[in-house]
């Protein structure tokens, strides 16, 4: 009995990450001024811009250009959002977001953050994008060289 608990306290995460790998990467940003309000909080719209930061950053990582995907016709609007506030931050106080892709594209691609203060989570979140022809503005599966990052 002892046994299986180690088990699923030491061994069960690591079997879960390899059976269902998630691609991590954190970004460091300062909190600017006019991203404050007047009660010198961060104002609660930031986060998402926030988010935005570390998706973009997470695209670099992983050596995949977001402006050569829109060069290619592909665009990708946000279709879904969630926010949860835990604590506040303030002006110059320095974040680290955590941007996580939960699963492989098809014709969305959806990310979870983590933001961080010190080493308090501050806030997390959400969004879901939809990859679009440019042109049509109509949905198309995750472009073949986005997928073969995954792939490899």
């Amino acid at each position: 009995m002892i046994f299986k608990k180690v088990f699923l306290i030491l061994l069960a995460p690591q079997i879960f990450t390899i059976l269902n790998p998630k691609i991590t990467h954190s970004t460091i940003i300062e909190v600017r001024y006019s991203e404050t309000d007047s009660m010198s909080y961060t104002h609660h719209s930031n986060y998402l811009k926030f988010y935005e930061i570390g998706r973009l950053s997470w695209f670099k990582n992983i050596g995949f250009s977001y402006k050569k995907l829109e060069e290619t016709g592909v665009i990708m609007p946000v279709v879904d959002a969630k926010i949860k506030y835990r604590k506040p931050s303030f002006f110059e106080d320095e974040l680290r977001i955590q941007t996580t892709l939960i699963s492989k594209p098809n014709k969305f691609i959806e990310f979870e953050y983590v933001v961080y203060k010190d080493s308090e989570v501050i806030n997390e979140g959400y969004t879901k994008l939809v990859f679009l022809d440019r042109n049509s503005k109509k949905p198309i599966r995750c472009p073949k060289n986005l997928l073969d990052v995954f792939n490899n």
